[in-house]
């Protein structure tokens, strides 16, 4: 579960979703994704958890997981699109130095 000095998944994950990543950088990215990944499993741990819950919390968790799912699949896009430019600037950068 998470202990007192850790935010609940829940909150985690619209802090998450919050964040910006337009502006972030591939490394930065990149650590955004295993803070996402594990997240997720946080918030399925809390999910399948032996503690009872009520419904509404059930429904907000599951929805909180379905919108980081979606929100990791905006940064796994956003990761292979710089992933792509950066292939494309270094190609086109060795095919100007062939032909000087």
């Amino acid at each position: 579960m998470h202990t007192p000095n850790q935010p609940s998944p829940m909150l985690k994950a619209i802090d998450l979703m919050r964040v910006n990543i337009e502006e972030l950088n591939l490394p930065d990215l990149e650590a955004h994704v295993i803070e996402v990944i594990d997240t997720i499993a946080a918030l399925n741990d809390y999910i399948n958890g032996p503690l009872p819950k009520s419904h509404n919390a059930l429904l907000n968790a599951h929805q909180l997981n379905r919108k980081l799912c979606l929100h990791m699949a905006r940064v796994r896009d956003l990761i292979n699109a710089r992933k792509a430019a950066h292939a494309m600037v270094v190609a086109s950068g060795c095919l100007f130095d062939r032909r000087l």
